[in-house]
């Protein structure tokens, strides 16, 4: 399991909160591992309650994309649970739009997405914060998401702005239902 992305500070506030480079000695003795979300932790002089801290982590061999959103106060525990996909299907992203829900105009941020759940993720988690994807609108955002498990179309995934987008390729008769 390694860490790939941390962000911090108000969502709304757009890019650059990337606190990635704080947060590698967070682990020393690997994982599971917490991390908090506080502001003295990413040399943040002020303290604001709706902050939140994002985390992205990968986990092999299970060949996941884990995150998770927690506001100031709390933690996020990253680690990596289940074992390896039964039939193992690989997630290519096709497209990726982030805008407010009834806006004539998104941003195509298929490439981010992309750089996220990289090359061969059986599972992916992305989450919709303005601060990974930009805040060209002060609405209320959502993430759409299309993307194919080992080429075969999927109905896709959205989340609401500060939630997350879980991609996942599993199917019911993999698990025996």
């Amino acid at each position: 399991m390694s860490l790939k992305r941390a962000y911090w500070g108000l969502p709304q506030d757009g890019l650059g909160a990337d606190v990635t480079g704080r947060l590698t000695s967070t682990c020393p003795n690997g994982y599971p591992c917490d991390a908090f979300a506080n502001a003295a932790t990413y040399g943040d002089p002020r303290a604001d309650m709706n902050k939140r801290l994002t985390l992205i982590w990968t986990c092999e061999p299970q060949r996941f994309v884990l995150s998770e959103v927690a506001i100031s106060g709390l933690k996020v525990r990253m680690d990596c649970i289940a074992g390896p996909p039964l039939v193992p299907r690989t997630i290519s992203i096709i497209e990726a739009t982030w805008g407010s829900a009834g806006a004539s105009s998104t941003a195509d941020v298929t490439q981010q997405v992309r750089d996220i759940c990289g090359e061969n993720s059986t599972r992916c988690q992305v989450p919709a914060m303005a601060y990974i994807f930009g805040n060209q609108d002060p609405n209320p955002k959502v993430l759409r998401i299309r993307f194919t498990c080992n080429g075969q179309t999927t109905p896709g995934q959205q989340s609401l702005e500060n939630g997350v987008a879980d991609l996942r390729c599993e199917r019911n008769a993999d698990l025996g239902f």
